[in-house]
């Protein structure tokens, strides 16, 4: 499992670190949250019998809180991209 380097999204106005891990079936993110009292939390990107892609915690079972902090996930990840492809098109 090869972990890369991490980032801070913000969640309810509380900092909260995140580390992707690569594994061969897939991608995972780590999320360890300010607040002592939210425990740290695994989330992946599913797929349901339709194909459609959703978030889901590992293991199972804090679906909304998955659902929640992957949407902010996947925006941090969107906005890196975009950054990327500007400081690297060379018009």
């Amino acid at each position: 499992m090869a972990a890369l380097q991490g980032f801070e999204i913000d969640y309810r106005g509380l900092a909260a670190g995140v580390v992707e891990h690569r594994l061969p079936s897939g991608r995972v993110f780590h999320i360890q949250f300010s607040q002592p009292t939210l425990k740290p939390l695994v989330i992946t990107v599913a797929h349901d019998s339709e194909d459609r892609k959703f978030w889901t915690s590992l293991p199972e079972g804090r679906q909304e809180l998955a659902e929640e902090v992957g949407r902010l996930v996947a925006t941090f990840i969107r906005k890196q991209a975009k950054l990327c492809a500007i400081t690297t098109d060379k018009r």
